[in-house]
């Protein structure tokens, strides 16, 4: 009998879709658009931070937080009671040779136990085996699934090939199963970390690193946490050089998905919030649209109560015919957010392992389900409240479909209000941001960067072991693309601005000794050519440019900018004084100043732990192991950027050295856009929200005065016939229309002004509470507002008194 009954409710809400198309069809869209915001976002949620990592009892594994040098894994592995420690490098780029055209690749070294601490294993091969982290016993490597599929062509023989990494070759000993990706997704190969205490720079200086852990049988993290503290203590002490009191002080462990999640879960729930918000909105407005049609359909219903329905199936009928809609919402929503899914993606690190993995699952599609389920109550139920309520003898005899209610229309007008709040709480998050983005992208970047075209050119660091070779081969380059026609200046660095890379190096500054409080401070090493600078329109403040004249044997030389000056040598010139890299013996002079360069970011110029910049002559540059670097940037400033020039470029840079890969060429304006693509992105969703937002009150608005100006037209009739003017019936709808709007606005603006503190990370020289953006939402809202309110105005006005009376 009930499932009968369902039928037929099923049944006649669905002709009751047939016959009101435009509503139908403006209802599912509505849920949709926050359906599929909302299927998109629990994709990530679920695959970042609720599903467990895929590995052994993930729940077990930490990260002790911080970096640390090689010479810490042997300590914490010999001295932990409470965990089994491994050691996986954050990853760095090797030249991949003999498969083909030379290209680099992404690797990290790791320790040997580092996949049994994780609880994997390998689906090929082996895994690292103990003293293969010796010098002379690590020509090993682990690939990827992705690099043994796209590299080596899927090769059901792969292990036991050699490869060659860096001009060493190592031979395949194991194949990660697919999905697999730690510390990044960008990492294809592990090499083993080699731990040589007879290399100092290598075992204590070059290379620091995240920790990680798997807590033993009986241990707790609390007690994991207890045993780092006093672990570092002991670490610290046993530096060779001098190290800072405070460093790693705050050390501690952490769930290893914490970690990998690490600063985008703010992010996520954000991006949550504000879909759940859009979400929130359609509801909203659904429910307004089934509260006006529930009014229309007074007659009907109270016809079917006195054909003996009761209350409690009026009101099944119409929930089901509210969970109808946003069930087929859903499933459209669903296909929305197979599609939103990618863009979604793009806001957040490709590197994070994990990430490729989200997809519409049936956990999602489960949870949708359930979403539309709880949508169509909550956005059903006072509709069906409201109709049950009608009254059957006064309806029947007055044949009117007027609501004898007030209550029902306050409601409607608070939830259009609340409609209203929500929608500017969204237009203000993404005024923020879009003002945000109009101030990074007229940050000054200390350079110019028009008509710069750049390609990497990497050739192996130990071909560089003797200095010479390297710099015949860049000074060969720089000769020969200076010919090439459209070129019209040239220059090499180690980086350019916004790049992404961090050429860092400890150095010893004059007039400053290093101490416990004050180790050696760390700068942003820039190797270049003499003309660089010049090139880039970096502004010279004091002394001179570097020259061609400052080379290998010719005096030590460094430009620093002025912030560098003014750091290290606030009340005095910073021409004459000295600088060289810690270790070193050779003192290098500073003769020049020049303007600040924004290098790692346009809202950061420098990552909080570098101190500087120095600016030095390539032929005199040196890395923390004393080598000049090999990997450098070629800079040509061209005519035209064309693709000719692009090709000739890219084949004078091919030609220079066969097993030196070669990097895309680019503009550096696509550099200094590709910085802020990801913030420029994620506004640009938020203004897709706000923009859904808007449209969906101005529905709501439009179709509360439409109600509104329907239920009162004998009001207005009246009004008019005894001489009220078209400009006042206007300024009444209007008036009404903008209060229920204005009460929407005070709640968004003082509910905005809580939340966009929230924002407050991923804003740029904007405050939270940024005055002229909540004016100018205020001021769009109330336009819309207006606009959404003149059609029913102008309507009120074509009313006829006379039939309007009659009818009543």
């Amino acid at each position: 009998m009930r499932l009968e009954r369902f039928i037929q409710d099923l049944r006649y809400a669905f002709r009751m879709y047939g016959r009101t198309p435009v509503f139908t069809a403006i209802s599912v869209l509505s849920l949709a658009l926050g359906i599929g915001g909302n299927a998109a976002m629990f994709s990530l949620v679920n695959t970042l931070l609720v599903r467990p990592l895929p590995y052994s009892q993930p729940e077990r594994l930490v990260r002790i937080t911080g970096v640390y040098p090689r010479a810490a894994v042997p300590f914490f592995q010999e001295r932990s009671r409470a965990m089994d420690v491994a050691a996986v490098s954050t990853g760095s780029e090797f030249n991949l040779t003999g498969q083909g055209a030379a290209t680099r690749v992404t690797g990290s070294s790791a320790t040997g136990n580092f996949l049994a601490v994780l609880g994997t294993a390998v689906a090929r091969g082996r895994s690292f085996e103990a003293g293969e982290e010796l010098p002379g016993r690590d020509g090993v490597v682990i690939v990827s699934h992705t690099f043994w599929k796209d590299r080596l062509g899927g090769d059901s023989s792969a292990v036991g090939r050699v490869i060659r990494l860096n001009g060493v070759d190592r031979e395949i000993v194991g194949i990660m199963p697919a999905g697999f990706s730690y510390p990044s997704a960008k990492v294809e190969l592990w090499i083993p970390m080699r731990l040589d205490p007879s290399n100092f720079l290598e075992y204590w200086a070059t290379e620091f690193m995240p920790l990680i852990g798997r807590l033993r049988p009986g241990a707790g993290i609390g007690e994991a946490q207890a045993e780092d503290r006093g672990l570092m203590a002991q670490f610290r002490g046993t530096f060779p050089y001098p190290m800072a009191r405070d460093w790693n002080s705050d050390s501690t462990a952490i769930p290893l998905q914490t970690d990998i999640v690490g600063d985008v879960r703010g992010k996520l729930i954000i991006l949550l919030a504000a879909v759940g918000l859009v979400l929130l909105i359609a509801c909203a407005n659904v429910a307004s649209l089934l509260l006006a049609r529930a009014t229309t359909r007074r007659k009907e219903l109270a016809l079917r109560a006195a054909l003996g329905a009761g209350r409690l199936r009026i009101v099944r009928q119409l929930l089901t015919e509210s969970v109808g809609l946003a069930l087929t919402g859903a499933g459209l929503g669903i296909g929305l957010g197979a599609a939103a899914l990618s863009v979604f993606k793009s806001l957040l690190p490709a590197s994070l392992p994990g990430l490729s993995q989200a997809a519409i699952d049936w956990q999602v599609v489960a949870a949708v389900t359930a979403l539309a389920l709880l949508t169509g109550l909550a956005s059903g139920l006072a509709p069906a409240l409201s109709a049950a309520q009608v009254d059957v003898i006064e309806t029947m005899k007055t044949g009117s479909q007027r609501s004898t209610s007030g209550f029902w229309t306050r409601m409607r007008g608070l939830i259009i209000a609340g409609e209203v709040a929500l929608t500017l709480i969204l237009l203000v998050s993404a005024g923020l941001l879009l003002r945000s983005l109009y101030k990074l992208a007229a940050v000054n970047p200390g350079f110019d960067s028009s008509h710069l075209l750049t390609v990497q050119i990497s050739p192996n660091q130990f071909s560089c072991a003797q200095r010479a070779a390297c710099i015949a081969l860049y000074d060969r380059l720089l000769e020969r693309s200076g010919e090439i026609p459209g070129v019209t200046a040239v220059a090499i660095a180690n980086s350019v601005p916004l790049d992404g890379q961090l050429p860092t190096i400890p150095v010893d500054v004059e007039g400053h000794p290093k101490t416990s409080d004050h180790p050696a401070p760390m700068l942003w090493l820039g190797a270049v050519s003499p003309d660089y600078l010049r090139l880039m329109r970096v502004p010279l403040l004091a002394g001179r440019y570097l020259t061609r004249a400052d080379g290998t044997s010719s005096a030590g030389v460094v430009v620093i900018p002025a912030s560098t000056a003014k750091h290290f040598w606030p009340a005095e010139s910073a021409i004459g004084k000295h600088i060289k890299p810690a270790g070193s013996q050779k003192w290098s002079t500073v003769v020049g100043v020049v303007g600040d360069v924004h290098q790692f970011t346009l809202s950061n110029s420098l990552p909080a732990w570098v101190a500087g910049v120095i600016y030095v002559p390539y032929a005199q540059s040196e890395r923390e192991d004393g080598q000049i670097p090999a990997a450098m940037t070629l800079v040509a400033k061209v005519e035209t950027d064309n693709s000719r020039v692009r090709a000739d470029i890219r084949q004078l840079a091919e030609g220079q050295d066969p097993t030196a890969p070669v990097g895309r060429v680019e503009s550096l304006e696509e550099t200094a856009s590709g910085s802020i693509a990801d913030f420029r992105s994620t506004m640009q969703v938020f203004l897709s929200f706000a923009s859904a937002a808007i449209i969906l009150a101005a529905v709501g608005i439009y179709g509360l005065m439409s109600y509104w100006v329907s239920q009162r037209t004998y009001e207005i009739g009246l009004r008019v016939a005894i001489g009220a003017t078209r400009t006042r019936i206007v300024g009444m709808v209007l008036a009404q229309g903008l209060r229920v709007s204005a009460y929407g606005i005070v709640a968004g603006i003082v509910t905005a002004s809580l939340l966009t503190r929230f924002l407050a990370s991923m804003l740029y020289g904007v405050a939270e509470t940024d005055t002229l953006t909540f004016a100018l939402v205020t001021a769009v809202v109330l336009g819309v507002a207006v606009l959404a309110t003149a059609y029913p105005a102008w309507r009120a006005t074509r009313i006829d008194p006379i039939k309007s009376l009659r009818a009543e």
